[in-house]
């Protein structure tokens, strides 16, 4: 019990159990699911919300589950205190701002090595990978259409990427890994706790395994920054920032600039 909040401390091999079943559920989606899906024809923008979105938000509901089997109330106050869903102060926003400038920094830097990996086997993506997410389909500053659906005035493709796919995204990664797991590493790891975190964080991505050592540096850096501000809302933020870079193309492509 820690101010009132149910939690108990998540040793390292709990915490293999808890990012290991998540990303064997994803790779199960895009490995499975999407060349199933694939097969049989179904549009691209379902296939995605079916292999991708679903596993994430299925972590959100996991973590809103393990809230309450942990014994906790449900309210507001005390489920922003268990996921730590505090206020930013200053600190809080010059530490989240230096974390969006780093994570772009390093993704350009190492940008070269995704490209690198591929032309290895073990790390070659499978042909079935729908074009958004195939590392060997360039992207674009515009478009025309998006997963096999017209753009041009399709507003409510904006919606869906931006609320339900983002949406599930973001809040099902940030609630499960730093709401509800990072806090309880702490009590088990203490300081370094954030080492462990980010490092198992990224071998949760290992179904783009051609990522791993370009989401790394991020993967440490979001862990440090939440553990060192106590807050789940850097990680939330950067997190639907950098995100929603490919939204700016498919907004031009819906408004025709």
């Amino acid at each position: 019990m820690t101010n009132g909040i149910k939690m108990k401390p998540m040793p390292v091999w709990t915490a293999l159990l808890f990012f290991a079943v998540p990303s064997a559920v994803a790779s199960f989606g895009i490995y499975v699911g999407m060349q199933h899906f694939n097969r049989a024809g179904m549009n691209e923008m379902v296939n995605l919300l079916l292999t991708m979105v679903l596993p994430l938000a299925l972590m959100l509901f996991a973590s809103i589950a393990a809230y309450r089997i942990e014994g906790n109330r449900f309210s507001k106050d005390a489920f922003s205190a268990r996921f730590r869903l505090k206020r930013m102060k200053g600190t809080d926003w010059l530490l989240t701002v230096g974390l969006l400038v780093f994570m772009a920094v390093s993704y350009r830097l190492l940008s070269f090595t995704a490209q690198w990996l591929i032309t290895y086997p073990l790390f070659e993506p499978p042909e079935f990978l729908l074009p958004a997410v195939d590392p060997r389909v360039a992207p674009t500053g515009s478009m025309t259409e998006f997963m096999g659906v017209p753009l041009l005035g399709s507003w409510w493709i904006a919606f869906v990427y931006f609320f339900v796919a983002l949406g599930f995204n973001i809040f099902g990664e940030e609630f499960w890994w730093r709401g509800y797991i990072l806090p309880r590493q702490e009590l088990a790891l203490g300081r370094w706790a954030w080492v462990v975190h980010g490092v198992l964080w990224c071998l949760f991505h290992i179904f783009w395994k051609w990522n791993l050592l370009m989401l790394l540096p991020t993967c440490l850096a979001v862990s440090y920054v939440a553990q060192r501000t106590k807050n789940t809302w850097p990680g939330i933020i950067v997190h639907y920032i950098f995100n929603s870079i490919p939204l700016i193309a498919i907004v031009r492509g819906i408004a025709g600039v």
